[in-house]
Order: structure tokens, then sequence, then C-alpha cells
């Protein structure tokens, strides 16, 4: 239509300019191509045979299909190819098995002689387990398992798709204790990894790999034996090209990196230790960027992060006569702002915020605190070491856990005194997430990228039935209560939003 259009002006031009009648200069024959919607859905390995397009043209029309990777940080919407191949058909109802898991640009050419459309499609090839809330539970005996509330498409509802899902991916999980899933996709070798991980405090401190695409299990890796100690807590990753690394602490307080292109462990060795907590600090560079997780380490006394594979140490020490109570990150554009709260060793109802700049780069040092941005006292603190931080994109708040209630701070005045999200009654808080990279409908993590879901994992011990552990979905905005998934789990240890993976 564009070409159309174009050729229309130009031929008004060449009347006005060179005298030729209107009526004796030819109008190219449009083509419309006219979809019922923008997304396709096609499943691993099946053929697809879709009927959602229409294409308008007085004059016989030859399709070209092409499917491709979307270029880095655009959308598949966006029509820009990394890559593409040109498939073998020629038909509008596409006819063709899809062998490659992931969100991909598919371009509809159609071309009738006289003029050329194109129009650009989201295909999602997807196993089974490809975007959706994922939650690591554990029952009374020590069993783990998967339970995948998945993000389904307007099609899928409509067709009164399955939702909610349980496995054990790898065919015996037990004490399971954290989850991670990588937001890259690393070429290796000859191929490319992603990584979703699996930690767990079982007799031999297993940490299972798995292939995040279709979950199957890609390794297996022990930790007692080595070192002692089972995982307790994951935190951020160093992903880069042929570099991907999961940080997290063990049981004893002690900092170890776990390579996930790899499989294998190694202990930072810390003069910090025992370090009492880890936490992923959210960060972007440019606006449209995707939000680096980078892990920090901390205790009463110290503050560290070792933002690479190689790099050293870098630690921050609490000021004298205080204690670290908590800590966070402003996920702001290129902020790099780390947030500490601390107490007074000598009056429990004094504290300071401190807030450190370039908390991301590999010069932190004591040196790298600004002066303090606040003291306050409270008597009744709603914050303590256990709280859970989660930062927002678009206000830089922080949502955290206390008790059984959910607050939001703002990093620069004294914590909330009053929750902003109440559990219902009973519920006890286990974990929180959110779909911080953007909806299913997104595909990319920009300034506006959709972020707008809390996941709450808790669990209700008076619960009737062996599954005693539900999810409350909330709305960021308001904090409105959008759905509810009760009685859909045993006991929570870890919720997260799996992304689709290319």
């Amino acid at each position: 239509m564009k070409k159309f259009l174009a050729m229309g002006l130009f031929g008004l031009v060449l009347s006005a300019c060179f005298g030729i009648k209107e009526e004796n200069y030819s109008v190219l024959s449009p083509v419309i191509i006219e979809a019922v919607s923008d997304t396709i859905n096609a499943q691993l390995g099946v053929p697809l045979h879709y009927e959602g397009i229409r294409i308008q043209s007085e004059l016989p029309v030859s399709l070209e299909w092409a499917y491709g990777y979307p270029l880095k940080d655009t959308a598949p919407e966006q029509g820009k190819f990394e890559s593409r191949m040109v498939l073998p058909v020629t038909t509008i109802t596409i006819d063709h098995t899809f062998t490659d898991i992931g969100s991909f640009v598919l371009r509809l050419k159609a071309d009738n002689g006289e003029s050329i459309a194109y129009h650009y499609f989201r295909l999602n090839v997807n196993a089974g387990y490809d975007e959706g809330v994922t939650i690591l539970d554990e029952d009374d005996s020590g069993k783990s398992a998967l339970a995948f509330v998945k993000t389904l498409t307007a099609q899928e509802r409509e067709e009164g798709a399955q939702e909610l899902f349980y496995f054990d991916p790898v065919g015996g999980l037990h004490n399971g204790v954290s989850l991670f899933v990588t937001n890259a996709n690393l070429s290796y070798g000859a191929g490319s990894q992603t990584a979703f991980v699996i930690l767990t405090a079982d007799e031999n401190g297993s940490i299972y790999l798995l292939d995040a695409k279709t979950m199957e299990l890609v390794q297996t890796s022990a930790m007692r034996p080595t070192f002692g100690t089972v995982p307790k807590e994951a935190g951020g990753e160093y992903a880069r090209q042929n570099d991907m690394g999961l940080f997290f602490i063990s049981e004893d307080g002690r900092a170890f990196r776990y390579d996930m292109l790899l499989g294998y462990i190694t202990e930072i060795n810390s003069p910090y230790t025992p370090v009492e907590r880890v936490f992923a600090g959210l960060n972007r560079t440019v606006a449209t960027g995707a939000s680096d997780r980078y892990s920090f380490f901390f205790n009463q006394q110290t503050l560290f992060i070792r933002n690479s594979s190689s790099a050293g140490i870098h630690a921050l020490n609490a000021d004298e006569g205080y204690r670290i109570v908590n800590a966070a990150v402003a996920r702001t554009r290129n902020a790099q702002q780390l947030y500490v709260l601390m107490q007074s060793k000598a009056d429990a109802t004094t504290y300071r915020i401190r807030s450190a700049q370039k908390a991301f780069s590999a010069s932190i040092n004591n040196d790298s605190w600004g002066t303090f941005v606040n003291d306050f006292t409270a008597d009744n603190l709603k914050m303590d070491s256990r709280s859970l931080m989660l930062g927002m994109k678009k206000s830089g708040d922080i949502y955290y856990s206390y008790d059984n209630a959910i607050y939001r701070w703002g990093l620069t005045t004294a914590p909330p005194t009053a929750p902003s999200i109440i559990l219902p009654e009973g519920e006890m808080l286990m974990d929180i997430a959110s779909n911080y990279m953007g909806g299913a409908a997104s595909g990319i993590d920009g300034p506006d990228n959709g972020e707008d879901k809390l996941y709450v994992a808790t669990y209700n011990p008076d619960r009737n039935g062996e599954r005693k552990g539900s999810l409350y979905v909330y709305d960021i905005t308001d904090n409105s209560l959008l759905a509810s998934y009760e009685g859909i789990c045993a006991k929570p240890r870890k919720v997260i939003y799996k992304y689709r993976m290319n």
C-alpha cells in the first residue's frame, strides 16, 4: 500500500510538471493484507495450518513467508531480523512444521506484479512450559515439584486451554530451596544455551541445570561432596559472551558461583563471612536495555559485590556504631545507586540510610559512600534482614516483605509503617516476584515494558487438603488483587516469572 501511494503521488507530480493527463496515467493495483492477530502460536514439531489471514488484490498474488530471530533488543512485532530464512511455502495458510523453540519474526510478502505488501507477525513456537509463573515447593516429606501457571494467549483462553501444570523435571526432586532463570541466551562452542537452575538442600546439595526452552535436564552438580554444605539462596548473575554465572550463598553462609555453561561450582574466597543474605540488584545501562541482575552479599557489618567471574571482591562497611539491616537498588536508568539501611548499635530506635554511587562497578569500596541520605528514628520498624526486596522500574520504589504483608518503600525516606498489600487471613508470605521484563505481549525490556504484576506465593497450614500453598497476583499500579490460585502447591520455597527463551 505504501508503494501504491508513493507511485500515485509521483504520478501527480509528473502530470503537473509535464502536462500528462491523469486519465493516461496507469495507477498500480494495490495489495492489502489483513490479519486476525499479529501473533501466531505454533507447537514444536506439529504442522501449523493457519487461517487467520485475508488478502485483497484484483490481480493474482504470489506469496513468500520468511522467519528468523528478531534483532537484539527489539520485539518480533517490530519486524527487524537478526537473520531470516525463506520458508518453502507459497500458500496463505502457511502449512509448515517448525523445529526451533522461541519467539520469531514471521514476515508475509504479497506481490501481485504491480504492488508489494508486507505484514509482520510474532511467531511463538511453543514447547509446553514457555512462559508463566513457576513455583518451587516442598511437602512435609521433603519432596519438591514445580507448579507452573502458564501465561495463556488470547486464543488459548478462548479455547479453554489448560493453565496449571505440575512436573518434576529431574525425576526425584527433593528439598528444593531456590530457582533462577537467566535472561541471557549465550553462544557457547558450536551452539547456544539458556539456563533454568534449581538449587536444592538434598543429601548431595544438588544443583540442576535445565534448558530454559524445553525444561529438560541438562546436567546435575553435587555441592556437598566437595564443599560440605548445600545451597540456601540464589542471587543474581554475570552473563556475557561465553560466561554465564549464577551467584548464591550456602547454608553455612559462604559465597559461591555456579557456572551455568559448564556446571561447575566455585567458592568465592571472602573475608566477609558468614554471609546472611544475597540479593539481585536490577539496573539498566540504557532505557531500552535489559535489566541486569547483579549479586550483592551482606551481613550485619559488610556488603560486597563480585560483578564478574574474574573481578575481585569490592566491599562497603557499615558506618561505625551501626549494623546493616537490609539493602536495595534503585532500578532506574543508569542509576547504579545502592541504598543501605543501618541501625544504631547503641540505640535500637535510631536508623540511617546510606547511598553508594557506582554500586555495579569494579571500583566500589568504602570511598564510594555518598553522604548519608537520611537519619530517622522508629520504635517499630517494619523491615528486617529477612525482608525480600523487589525493585520497580516505572516508579523507582521497592516492594518488600515484612511479616505477612507487603510494603512499598521510596528508598530515601524511612520505610513506611502501613502496608500496601495485606494478605488474606491465615496466609503466610513465602516469596514475591514480578514480571520484571514485561508481559507476554511485550518481548523487550524497555522503558514502558508492560511490567505490571506482583506475584505472591503464600502458605496456609490450616488450609484443607494436601496442597496448602497459593499464588496471589496483584496489580502494581493500584495494588488491587487480579487473580488468586488457592491450594495449588505444597509449601512454596520460591516463585519466579519464567520468560520465553529464544
